[in-house]
């Protein structure tokens, strides 16, 4: 039978100080397994004595309930946890542990009918079980630390397969008390490793000594976009260059509707002169794989979040009457449509690209990518499908010749006005 001593509070806190030294002695921090220490906690409420021994629980499964007034989520769960106070009794104690004062403390469980047990003022329980965050549950049993928990694994069940000696082995809820929260998540290790980025994207200014941008998937099977040390144009334009429509990332597919000067870097200073090094960004993306398919246009959106804040800048894809060079067909696509067995891109003679079985689209999109810098761009207005065979060059930069040279396979470029997406870039004030 336990002795119900007179339990003068300066002994006891002694008592509790000396005991988590001598827990600390033993390694610090408890974690699950380590036998408990049986501390006398003064300080407490709603218990027959002003203070309370870990031993007077002893046969019955210990509850540490860390819990805070200001804490929602805490005050939420007190009904459910004097739910399953009556569920188990006899078997079951849960012991609310709290830093706040016993006076405040007491009023606030009175104020709301509570009666489950709580220690205030703690400062012993809490170095024995460092945590960052309440709720935060801490398991006993026989003596022993059994689980550190979240809230979430307060249940009817596991209590039951603990009480049946059934075997549970409930997750346990840790603390990283290096996080830095002045400083970025995961940022040198702040919080996490890289590894654990699901999805990400970060806009920064010009960094020194870095390339390779574009696209790929890294050994974590995350799908990375990346544009580095680029102009606003470059980067909207990169944007569009997974948007579906490569064309629509060329400068002659872009109206830029805004003071070229306050945004963008004085024309010939390189990108790492103190005059233009501030006009230059890097951009970087990380999702998911199902989400790759839609990379250009979540790129989209943070750029106009980030430049709509700092420049006004939004961009959008509309479509506009402009004039272009429109790709045609005289009639009759058998000169062009493919003899060729096998698909092949062939460098041929100097400046000279030759394509066998190759879709008429890749065609397209190779030309208007040659003239992409035309004041007008290239249109295709042919209305061709299917693989063809064509020959073209690649050095020549007078359009008109180029269209000169197309005819043998019944092709040529002539300018009109046309209807098409454009990217347009416009400041709003």
């Amino acid at each position: 039978m336990k002795k119900k001593l007179n339990r003068l509070p300066v002994v006891l806190l002694l008592l509790g100080l000396q005991l988590t030294l001598s827990g600390q002695d033993q390694g610090g921090p408890l974690k699950p397994g380590d036998p408990i220490p049986d501390l006398i906690l003064p300080g407490v409420v709603n218990y027959p004595w002003d203070s309370v021994a870990l031993s007077d629980f002893d046969g019955k499964l210990l509850i540490l309930d860390f819990w805070a007034t200001w804490c929602a989520p805490c005050i939420d769960a007190i009904p459910r946890l004097e739910q399953l106070q009556r569920d188990f009794d006899g078997q079951l104690q849960i012991l609310m542990v709290t830093s706040q004062p016993k006076t405040a403390i007491a009023k606030f469980l009175s104020d709301r009918r509570v009666t489950l047990p709580s220690v205030t003022g703690d400062k012993i329980l809490s170095a024995l079980f460092p945590h960052n965050a309440v709720p935060h549950e801490v398991w006993i049993k026989d003596g022993k630390v059994i689980a550190i928990t979240g809230e979430e694994e307060l249940t009817a069940a596991n209590i039951k397969n603990l009480l049946t000696d059934k075997p549970a082995s409930l997750p346990e809820k840790k603390s990283n008390f290096d996080y830095d929260l002045t400083r970025p998540l995961l940022v040198d290790g702040n919080g996490g490793k890289a590894r654990d980025l699901q999805y990400y994207s970060v806009i920064t200014g010009y960094l020194d000594g870095i390339g390779g941008g574009g696209v790929y998937t890294d050994s974590l099977n995350r799908y990375k976009l990346r544009a580095l040390n680029g102009t606003v144009l470059q980067l909207y334009r990169t944007a569009m260059r997974y948007m579906g429509d490569v064309a629509l990332a060329h400068p002659n597919r872009c109206i830029a509707k805004f003071d070229q000067t306050q945004v963008l870097p004085p024309p010939g200073a390189a990108a790492y002169a103190p005059t233009a090094r501030d006009r230059y960004y890097c951009y970087e993306l990380i999702v998911l794989p199902a989400l790759s398919g839609q990379a250009g246009r979540l790129m989209l959106e943070d750029l106009n979040r980030f430049f709509g804040a700092r420049h006004q800048l939004r961009a959008s894809i509309e479509k506009r009457t402009v004039r272009c060079w429109a790709l045609k067909h005289t009639g009759g696509p058998e000169r062009l449509l493919s003899k060729s067995t096998t698909p092949e891109i062939i460098s041929g003679a100097p400046g000279l690209l030759v394509y066998r079985k190759q879709p008429f689209q890749r065609f397209y999109q190779a030309v208007a990518g040659l003239y992409k810098d035309e004041p007008c761009p290239v249109i295709d207005r042919t209305g061709m499908t299917g693989e063809v065979d064509i020959s073209f060059p690649t050095g020549e930069k007078d359009i008109r010749r180029f269209s000169a040279g197309l005819e043998p396979y019944g092709l040529y470029l002539e300018q009109e006005l046309c209807a098409i997406d454009m990217l347009v870039i416009q400041q709003f004030n």
